[in-house]
């Protein structure tokens, strides 16, 4: 029998921003990656769709750097 060597913890390699964007007709909070130009999103609750503003690029990408795409962001305990 070949034994394993247990598993490491994985890092992440990426990251994405989510935003909430309320639905006008249900206000379900919707989570939407965060968009980058206007468009229009369908409620996962009631199925309706509505425009939302798109989120400023570069404070999106400003916040994904300084993170190091994710790489910053976990627990020193498991670097």
């Amino acid at each position: 029998m070949k034994t394993q060597k247990p598993l490491e913890p994985v890092k992440p390699e990426g990251m994405e921003i989510i935003l909430y964007y309320p639905c006008p007709f249900c206000e379900r909070r919707v989570p939407i990656i965060a968009p980058i130009e206007p468009i229009m999103v369908r409620c996962d609750a009631c199925g309706r769709q509505f425009p939302v503003a798109p989120a400023d690029d570069k404070s999106i990408r400003f916040i994904k750097v300084i993170l190091d795409f994710g790489r910053a962001a976990i627990s020193p305990d498991f670097i």
